[in-house]
């Protein structure tokens, strides 16, 4: 089985506040115990350089 590869997802930089396409340096499952959870994904700022966290979509792949 073929693992997907990471791909820009579309999320909102809340150090500037603008729409950008960015793929995330890391992805990991957030769930409360015995209920469905979400995806968050970690990415980096393309102009300030901080670093934040946003959703991103159930079937994007996990990235360590």
């Amino acid at each position: 089985m073929a693992r997907k590869k990471p791909y820009p997802v579309k999320v909102r930089d809340p150090t500037t506040g603008e729409e950008v396409e960015l793929v995330p340096l890391k992805v990991w499952p957030l769930a409360p115990k015995g209920r469905k959870g979400v995806k968050i994904g970690l990415f980096k700022s393309p102009k300030t350089g901080k670093t934040f966290r946003a959703k991103v979509p159930d079937d994007y792949p996990i990235i360590k």
